[in-house]
């Protein structure tokens, strides 16, 4: 009898024995395991702290200006001056529109704004913008919203629900002295109803209500050239009243540095080149004839 209960005494002692020993290799895992918990919090705290100090370092410590430019918004960065834009993309600007950035201060204002049409849904738009930027001394130039500022760059603008691209044509220069020229234009073989549909008094005008061009006078002549066609396997001379259409056209320029004047739309105005014109009513195709002042 007493060597069992010695017996029951022993195995009580061990099952105590390995029920410590499993508790401390318990614990023992779990205090090892928060331990790479706590390192890991840490390490994450410590990176964040250091990109937060990075950022408020640049922020405060770099100077800030106000400069302006004149962005030509483009659908994309497609050649040299971007793909007109149609119209449901420019015709909600408007001047007063601000640009922020996630933390509500802001970047960019709007001037002043030229949109005008290029026939069909296509606009030409051109912002002339205040810029919130900062001066890299080492590259010498400025920085919008991180990014390089500079002619010819691209530049992504939001102003309200207005997602625009565009390419940035001038930095912080005075704004370009506009001028009035008459010339007188020619357009050749035209139908009656379409020679007929040119007005003394009609005005093509940029969204603010500025003068583009302006129709002074209407000449018609019998035209001086004839039509080929080809009917039946054989050239054929038609020879139905068609008409040369004279104008003469007060147009808004800008005078380049190098002393050129040119159209709003880059048209040198020079004899013998080429010009459009989209009236409200009617797009016109023409040749230059003569520079009249």
């Amino acid at each position: 009898m007493l060597a069992k209960k010695k017996i029951r005494k022993s195995l009580e002692r061990k099952k105590l024995i390995n029920f410590e020993t499993m508790r401390g290799i318990i614990l023992h895992y779990f205090r090892s395991q928060s331990k790479k918990v706590l390192t890991f919090d840490l390490l994450v705290v410590l990176g964040i702290s250091i990109v937060l100090a990075v950022f408020l370092y640049g922020k405060f410590t770099k100077k800030t200006a106000w400069i302006s430019a004149r962005v030509l918004i483009s659908n994309s960065e497609w050649w040299w001056n971007g793909e007109p834009p149609k119209y449901w993309l420019v015709d909600e600007l408007s001047e007063g529109m601000e640009s922020f950035n996630s933390f509500g201060e802001v970047l960019a204002k709007i001037d002043d704004l030229e949109v005008f049409s290029l026939g069909g849904p296509s606009r030409q738009a051109y912002v002339d913008l205040s810029m919130k930027v900062t001066y890299d001394k080492k590259r010498q130039l400025y920085l919008y919203n991180y990014q390089p500022l500079q002619k010819g760059k691209p530049i992504d603008l939001t102003f309200g629900k207005n997602n625009v691209n565009g390419l940035v044509v001038s930095l912080a220069s005075d704004p370009e002295e506009r001028f009035e020229k008459k010339i007188r234009v020619r357009m050749q073989y035209m139908e009656d109803w379409m020679a007929k549909s040119y007005k003394p008094g009609m005005e093509w005008l940029d969204s603010k209500g500025r003068l583009i061009a302006k129709i002074d006078s209407v000449e018609t002549k019998n035209t001086s050239l004839d039509r080929l066609v080809f009917l039946n396997n054989g050239i054929n001379y038609i020879r139905d009243p068609f008409y040369d259409v004279y104008m003469n056209v007060t147009i808004t320029v800008i005078k380049s540095r190098d002393g050129e004047y040119r159209f709003v739309d880059g048209t040198t105005i020079k004899m013998n080149e080429n010009i459009w014109f989209h009236f409200p009513q009617i797009v016109a195709d023409a040749i230059i004839l003569e520079i009249l002042n």
